[in-house]
């Protein structure tokens, strides 16, 4: 599918089934049906009930399945109603009451029933809250709220998980909205006395939040030179640093899981203090990223006073529209500043990092620029009224969104994943320069070519539900892809090419591609497949290798591969440098080389010889750096190699041509 970038800025919504103004009978579900199957906790449901004239006087009930959780009540703005409804694993018999307040006539009910199915085959999503060595275990918040609700530890535990529920719940609506179901990641779950009601605290499987205590001392977290928004800070990147520490430090759950995904983990720094003499924030750093095999997102507690702690606050604090002492408390965004928004862009934001940590770039528009200046919108029916004006019904249309182009990476994301749907191994797409274009291959299968012109994405190819192993791209296709602004112009195209499986392969400037990469023997024309990788260094020496009859290869080899030496009918060559372990590998008299498997990184880590009959044992580093195949494209075939080396292979890449040699 050929989507221009400027046509999807906002995800398609379902729109309301009857227009505010209309009388309704009972209870209409605009975004759920009957026995549908849902992969998360906590759901947010949009309906409709009674006429259009109600206000918040108006209500909707929700009685969960066998008083399995309090009863919720929303309000109904217009007719319309935002609904955030518990479920249990299993099928859930939902009632949902209509209280028509003081416009008179007699309530309604409607059931709903609704299957939960965990989506346990995945890794979660954990949330963790970093505390320092010497931390007082509270959190900034102004006097009138510590009276209300304090500001422990214990405190800070119930606001982050509703924050997890309400992240979840909000990208699972997303995916439905664009059609690609209501998968979302699933959270750590533990059996636990449950916080999402105020009500209650019977134990349920609810969000764990871990503890995790860092060797820095509250003075070293709130030292301005590692505060992020200190134009002068001399190490704005260490909190990152300091949570990763504590994380090896803190141990299971978050090593590497048994099938060697990544762990993915969500971090409060709950020492985090405002200075209203310097204005600064300290202790606070919004980043995400990853290091080995930890995905982390990190952001500073400054703004958790103003979040809701439990479902029943969730409506109040996105329509709290009272001024937070600026003189106890930070502030995101220009004065005047209300609470709705401090927990709207604490939230937001800190879910903007998740996105990060999922790896999502920053967007066009959306959660990844800073769309969620308008989170509350998704939650709430109405806006808040400020300064006399009528308070507008909030409709999907009005809501921030995931960009599609996170939920396109969300939907192949392995914590996305449906039971149904395998596991599929990381391996890197490769780029093949042909005549007149150049192929992308991957094994795993190719969703998404972002185009990129002047420093964002302006365009993209995207195949979700197909995704294709090969995909042949024309520079002059994809321009006009372009909006009309880029189409003739000469500015660089960069690809970003994404498959299954977590893998991503970059061409940085799709006219260049084909230069140094094209050369002729005889009449043929041959090409190099292009080097992704990060080891080439001056110090390295190109090296090129055309094949003869191949009867024998010796791969010398360790911790990483230092050569190969093709043996010919007559004659040797030497890819590389001899060192290591030699083995030697055998071809049969009717068996030729087509490709290679290659672990690269830094170096080359492992090889495997690619032939027409087998494939080899794995030379080198079996487990080291991110496995490709190199394998000419279809119609192509594989004549050398060429690449790099220092004091071992640095890169490889194959040699191929639509002739035949060495045969």
């Amino acid at each position: 599918m050929i989507v221009p970038v400027e046509a999807v800025r906002m995800p398609p919504v379902v729109p309301l089934q009857s227009h505010p103004g209309t009388q309704r009978s009972g209870i209409l579900f605009h975004n759920v049906s009957q026995g549908s199957n849902l992969y998360q906790r906590v759901v947010l449901i949009h309906g409709g009930a009674g006429p259009a004239n109600t206000r918040f006087d108006a209500a909707i009930t929700v009685h969960h399945h066998l008083g399995e959780f309090p009863p919720q009540t929303f309000p109904v703005s217009d007719g319309y109603f935002k609904a955030l409804v518990h479920l249990s694993p299993g099928e859930n018999n939902l009632m949902f009451t209509f209280a028509p307040g003081n416009l008179g006539g007699s309530p309604c009910s409607t059931p709903l029933k609704l299957n939960y199915v965990p989506m346990l085959q995945n890794a979660p999503l954990h949330l963790a809250i970093m505390v320092a060595r010497d931390s007082n275990f509270t959190f900034d918040s102004p006097d009138k709220k510590k009276q209300q609700e304090g500001n422990d530890l214990g405190v800070a535990i119930k606001k982050l998980r509703m924050a997890g529920y309400l992240w979840q719940a909000f990208t699972g609506e997303q995916m439905a909205r664009n059609g690609m179901g209501r998968r979302t990641f699933r959270l750590d779950e533990h059996w636990l006395p449950d916080t999402l009601s105020k009500t209650d605290s019977r134990s349920r499987m609810t969000a764990k939040v871990h503890i995790i205590r860092s060797d820095k001392t509250m003075h070293e977290i709130r030292d301005p030179d590692v505060a992020q928004q200190n134009k002068s800070a001399k190490r704005a990147g260490d909190l990152f640093g300091y949570a990763l520490d504590a994380i090896a430090k803190h141990g299971e759950p978050f090593g590497p899981t048994p099938a060697g995904q990544e762990t993915h983990i969500a971090v409060l720094i709950l020492d985090s203090h405002y200075d209203s003499k310097t204005d600064l924030v300290q202790g606070h750093a919004a980043l995400g990223g990853g290091s080995g095999h930890v995905k982390l997102a990190i952001f500073g507690s400054h703004a958790l006073h103003s979040w809701p702690k439990s479902i029943e606050e969730v409506v109040p604090a996105f329509m709290d529209a009272d001024k937070p002492n600026l003189k106890q408390v930070a502030h995101d965004m220009d004065r005047p500043y209300m609470n709705f928004q401090c927990a709207e862009v604490g939230i937001g934001a800190m879910l903007h990092e998740v996105g990060h940590l999922l790896g999502c770039p920053h967007q066009p528009s959306g959660i990844m620029l800073r769309g969620y200046t308008t989170l509350r919108r998704s939650f709430i029916t109405r806006e808040v009224q400020l300064n006399g004006e009528s308070k507008s019904l909030c409709l999907p249309n009005d809501e921030c969104a995931w960009h599609r182009l996170d939920l396109l990476r969300f939907r192949c994301h392995p914590m996305f994943r449906l039971a149904s749907e395998p596991l599929v191994p990381r391996e890197k797409p490769m780029v093949y320069v042909v005549e007149n274009g150049v192929i992308v291959t991957s094994s795993t299968g190719i969703y998404l070519i972002e185009i990129h012109c002047d420093g964002w994405c302006r365009a993209h190819l995207e195949y979700p539900d197909g995704p294709q192993r090969e995909v042949f791209l024309y520079e002059g296709e994809l321009r006009s892809l372009l909006p009309k602004q880029y189409q003739d112009s000469n500015k660089p195209i960069k690809l970003e090419i994404l498959a299954l499986g977590e893998s991503q392969s970059t061409i940085e400037n799709f006219s260049t591609l084909a230069v140094g990469s094209k050369s002729e023997i005889g009449r043929s024309a041959v090409f190099d497949s292009i080097i992704d990788s990060p080891g080439w260094s001056t110090n390295s020496t190109k090296i090129r290798v055309l094949f003869r009859k191949i009867l024998r290869v010796t791969i010398y080899h360790g911790a990483a591969v230092d050569g190969l030496e093709f043996f010919f009918d007559s004659g040797s060559a030497m890819f590389g440098k001899r060192g290591g372990s030699p083995s030697d590998f055998v071809l049969e008299a009717t068996e030729h080389l087509v490709g290679l498997h290659v672990r690269t990184g830094l170096w080359v880590d492992a090889v495997q010889l690619i032939t027409n009959l087998r494939r080899s044992a794995i030379y080198g580093h079996a487990t080291g750096g991110t496995p490709a195949d190199l394998i000419a494209p279809r119609g192509y075939n594989m004549i050398g190699v060429h690449g790099t080396a220092d004091n071992w292979l640095t890169t490889v890449g194959i040699i191929y041509s639509d002739a035949i040699y060495g045969a």
